[in-house]
């Protein structure tokens, strides 16, 4: 599986590629868009979707990890962010990819183990999970990168989920089967033994019938 990792921004938007063969996940490529302040926003907005659009064709992902926007006090921020998630959610979205996506502490959770990680520790952890010879760069495509992780990650642990679930449900029905047949034996006995005791009680009967006739003569 290649997901396409994307961390939104509308001066930088990082995107990493990841691929995950089992257990195994791997960093093929990563970079970062970049957009000037004095340029117009439709130009702005425009070069995300291309150059995305470009990332896709090029290495073919059929997933997309976006981070979640968290609106806290800087709200002119987060409606900066929000058009860039959206040019670059439209861009997966021509292309059919399915999208997950994930707050940063959910990222944090999922990389690192804990969702209060600082960036160093995410950094650090997307190393060494995608075995990587150094640190990636920038921030923007290394936060990328563990956005695509988490996706794989959750995904594998969701795959794990589905197996076990779909053993015990198998487990359970090879239980009820065997609970069904012993019950149908169980019947089956019963069903011989009235039938022997009636056939006894039948010959029991005639015996004594036939005993009585001769003592009468």
């Amino acid at each position: 599986m290649i997901i396409l990792g994307i961390d939104p921004g509308l001066a930088h938007t990082g995107w990493g590629i990841v691929e995950t063969r089992g257990p195994v996940c791997r960093a093929r490529a990563y970079g970062c868009v970049t957009t000037k302040a004095s340029e117009p926003i439709d130009q702005r907005l425009g070069r995300i979707f291309d150059d995305l659009t470009e990332v896709i064709a090029r290495y073919q992902p059929s997933q997309l990890s976006i981070e979640k926007i968290f609106f806290g006090e800087n709200t002119r921020s987060a409606i900066a962010t929000a058009h860039a998630r959206g040019a670059a959610i439209v861009a997966c979205s021509n292309a059919g990819l399915a999208v997950g996506e994930f707050t940063p502490m959910q990222i944090k959770q999922a990389v690192v183990g804990t969702g209060s990680a600082d960036k160093r520790q995410v950094i650090y952890m997307v190393r060494n999970i995608l075995e990587l010879d150094h640190d990636p760069k920038p921030d923007h495509a290394a936060d990328a990168l563990a956005a695509a992780v988490c996706y794989a990650n959750l995904n594998r642990t969701k795959s794990i989920t589905r197996r076990v679930a779909a053993e015990q449900v198998r487990e359970q029905e090879i239980a009820q089967r065997a609970a069904d047949a012993a019950a149908a034996r169980q019947v089956t006995a019963a069903a011989t033994a009235a039938n022997v005791a009636r056939a006894h009680g039948r010959q029991d009967q005639l015996f004594s019938t036939r005993t009585s006739r001769r003592s009468s003569k």
